[in-house]
């Protein structure tokens, strides 16, 4: 059976049982160029067309050449906007359960510029460690003072992290996860410049009630999981003569450009200073404050 025919957007039916929802394919979606400060990035992802809804959930950049010099405080909240940010790209994607149940679970998949708002001339985002310093204080200013009512924080970060070493670059994948607002969010990021990083963010989502084990049991993670590995290995970087000289220079004092094997979650609840980077730890006054919103 074709499957436009057995998995479609109509609900005429309530879904029974465990659900297997089928995702947009990767292998053979389009693949994408850019080229940002020089280095030319390719990424497949698909599109997904959606009837009766928003254009805003489908962005692919008119640019396809930039040095990525304009960011701005606007598409990326964090603690004293702290960060800035361009997004590039966003595809938001429905995942359909069969047989006319309709729409069972989604996932969002984010291509973003960011960086420090306030640029330190000293550190160099393409050294492992000084990479590992930015995920930390981009983390915590995202997510890090975001609480619950008894003041612990709801998002622990980063969890399952990963190195990745099939870029030219320092490189890592990790989850994003919190219990109380029923949120997964995995990220793949790199530096593509000493002071600029892009981000790859995939959240999904299931249409079930229940926490993660019975969302689970109810709809399988597998199809959205498939689609964000799918994305995540799709990924090439190849680095412009400037980002070689760079990088052999960074080589001669740190030859592996890995980052760390393994990385424990933050402590929050937390915030940063005004760079960005140095984590605080928050006091009781200003955890009540956060609280407050």
């Amino acid at each position: 059976m074709l499957d436009f025919i057995k998995y479609t957007r109509f609900e005429f039916r309530k879904r029974k049982g465990f659900c297997v929802p089928k995702a947009p394919n990767v292998l053979t979606a389009r693949e994408y160029s850019y080229r940002l400060q020089g280095n030319k990035l390719l990424f497949r992802a698909p599109t997904q067309y959606h009837f009766f809804r928003p254009e805003s959930e489908q962005l692919t950049s008119s640019w396809t050449d930039n040095d990525l010099e304009n960011l701005s405080i606007h598409d990326l909240k964090t603690y004293n906007d702290t960060w800035i940010s361009r997004t590039i790209f966003l595809r938001k994607y429905a995942l359909y359960g069969p047989w006319f149940t309709g729409e069972q679970a989604s996932a969002i998949f984010s291509l973003t510029a960011v960086a420090p708002a306030i640029e330190n001339p000293s550190i160099n985002f393409l050294n492992p460690r000084a990479f590992e310093t930015a995920i930390s204080g981009l983390l915590t200013a995202e997510y890090g003072q975001t609480l619950s009512d008894d003041f612990s924080a709801d998002y622990v970060a980063p969890m399952d992290w990963q190195p990745i070493k099939s870029l030219p670059v320092p490189a890592v994948r990790f989850l994003v996860q919190s219990e109380p607002w029923m949120q997964r969010v995995t990220y793949l990021c790199f530096p593509v410049s000493k002071n600029r990083i892009l981000t790859f963010s995939f959240s999904h989502q299931q249409y079930a009630p229940g926490d993660f084990s019975k969302r689970d049991a109810a709809i399988s993670p597998k199809p959205a999981q498939e689609l964000i590995d799918n994305i995540i290995n799709s990924v090439q970087l190849t680095p412009s003569p400037e980002l070689e000289q760079e990088l052999a220079e960074i080589r001669k004092t740190c030859p592996d450009l890995s980052v760390s094997e393994n990385f424990p979650p933050l402590k929050w609840p937390a915030t940063v200073d005004k760079t960005g980077l140095k984590i605080i730890e928050m006091g009781s006054e200003e955890k009540k404050r956060a609280l407050a919103g």
